[in-house]
């Protein structure tokens, strides 16, 4: 068994545990305990469930808080925690606990499952990353627990409170609370807040937070740090504006709602498109163009070494800048006074394009296998490569066929579409032959 793990690639060896925790997650959820009020889950409903949680994509063919016991409810929100964090960070602290050493093949699964250019210093980010998480979710958790105090007893606002503290900061969207109960609590101005600060920091990545909290101005701030930021904040800033101009009027949505509600709304939906599936309102009652906008904010997604999916805000970002240089005529891609390499604008370009032609191969699937409008399956398919799980209502209309199709569509999105890509190829060792340039015609 070891002399088969040792051929594989650090691509494949992230994919395969990320494929045993999901199988591990499924039979623990297909054990009759972990379900009240309807029949155990079957083997496709328990690998959708438990590929959901892994992924951090937060969708749900069942209700968590009516359909699920307190067992099924937290190996849910264990399965998000690893997933989250990642499969190598939980191994890596198991084996920091135990006093092992870390091997250089072990830095470097860390390395990739982390997106770090270096194996230098991963270790050390890893405990850091733990200590930061438990930090966000203590914080949040205890801040929650007031707030749902008020209305259950101690252990109870114990439970949510901490529960959705993790669900938060993972990105994961998954409530426990039921529809109508949740609701009730996304209005309450600090409640939102909470939700709020926690999906944005967990969608920041690792590396961002940790960054911030050493370096705390932003002049020492690095590169990616710094773009890092300014997307995110420029993607809400513009989110939170067309979603209150286009729904401003609408009386599904923010019509009946006061000034402070209408912008508290939309700057949380605008947030939360991009990388959980916390929703203020229903989505079905937006207006295409709204649809359209969460859709872009979806495909983005979070940044890199977060717990966000999506093509990255960098991504995008150096996407953008590439095409501004090439606009006015500049050879070298420039961000914040620093030349981007060729790779890497090689790489943003490559992720967006390949991501683009999953999206589209998947709604070419869903629209061939189930009567659903085009426009719901084209939303649902960004949203589960994204891994944002925003509820849309059609999951639950599909067959077996595409919520399998749909599982690996999240596996993708999880793991990132290239690292996902260079697990199924068969590497060969690097040509040393070049072969002589010539003029293509572009455009």
């Amino acid at each position: 068994m070891m002399k088969y793990i040792r051929k594989l690639n650090p691509y494949q060896i992230v994919l395969c545990s990320y494929g045993i925790i999901i199988l591990t997650g499924t039979m623990l959820l297909m054990l009759p305990i972990t379900v009240v009020d309807i029949e155990p889950l079957s083997f496709v409903d328990a690998l959708f469930m438990s590929a959901s949680a892994v992924c951090v994509s937060g969708v749900s063919i069942f209700s968590l808080g009516d359909n699920f016991s307190v067992f099924g409810q937290i190996i849910i929100i264990i399965l998000v925690q690893i997933g989250a964090l990642g499969i190598m960070t939980i191994t890596t602290i198991l084996a920091v606990v135990m006093g092992k050493r870390i091997q250089l093949r072990d830095r470097l699964l860390i390395q990739e499952s982390l997106q770090r250019w270096s194996v230098a210093g991963v270790v050390r980010l890893v405990i850091s990353i733990v200590k930061m998480t438990v930090a966000f979710e203590f914080i949040g958790g205890v801040i929650l627990t007031i707030i749902f105090c008020q209305d259950y007893s101690v252990g109870t606002a114990i439970y949510f409170g901490f529960w959705h503290s993790v669900s938060a900061f993972c990105n994961a969207g998954f409530d426990i609370l039921g529809g109508s109960n949740f609701a009730d609590y996304i209005f309450h101005p600090f409640f939102n807040l909470i939700l709020l600060i926690e999906v944005v920091c967990g969608g920041l990545g690792f590396a961002v937070l940790l960054d911030i909290y050493q370096k705390r101005k932003w002049q020492k701030l690095s590169i990616n740090s710094k773009l890092v930021l300014v997307t995110t904040g420029f993607l809400i800033l513009i989110g939170s504006v067309f979603i209150f101009i286009l729904e401003y009027g609408n009386q599904n949505t923010l019509g009946d709602l006061g000034l402070f509600d209408k912008v508290m709304v939309s700057t949380f939906m605008a947030s939360m498109a991009r990388t959980s599936g916390f929703s203020m309102l229903d989505i079905g009652s937006l207006t295409e163009p709204s649809l359209l906008l969460i859709m872009f904010l979806m495909f983005i997604g979070g940044s890199p070494a977060s717990t966000g999916g999506g093509i990255k805000t960098t991504t995008i970002a150096v996407i953008f800048a590439a095409i501004w240089s090439l606009i006015r005529g500049r050879e070298d891609v420039v961000i914040f006074e620093r030349t981007v390499p060729p790779i890497v604008i090689f790489r943003a370009m490559s992720i967006f394009f390949v991501s683009a032609i999953v999206v589209f191969l998947m709604s070419m699937f869903l629209c061939l296998t189930e009567d659903i409008a085009l426009s719901k399956i084209l939303f649902e398919s960004v949203s589960m490569f994204a891994t944002v799980g925003l509820p849309t209502g059609t999951i639950n209309e599909m067959d077996a066929s595409s919520r399998i199709v749909i599982i690996f569509v999240m596996l993708m999105g999880r793991i990132g579409i290239i690292s996902f890509a260079m697990a199924l190829v068969i590497r060969k060792k690097k040509n040393k032959i070049r072969y002589p340039e010539d003029k293509f015609i572009i455009g």
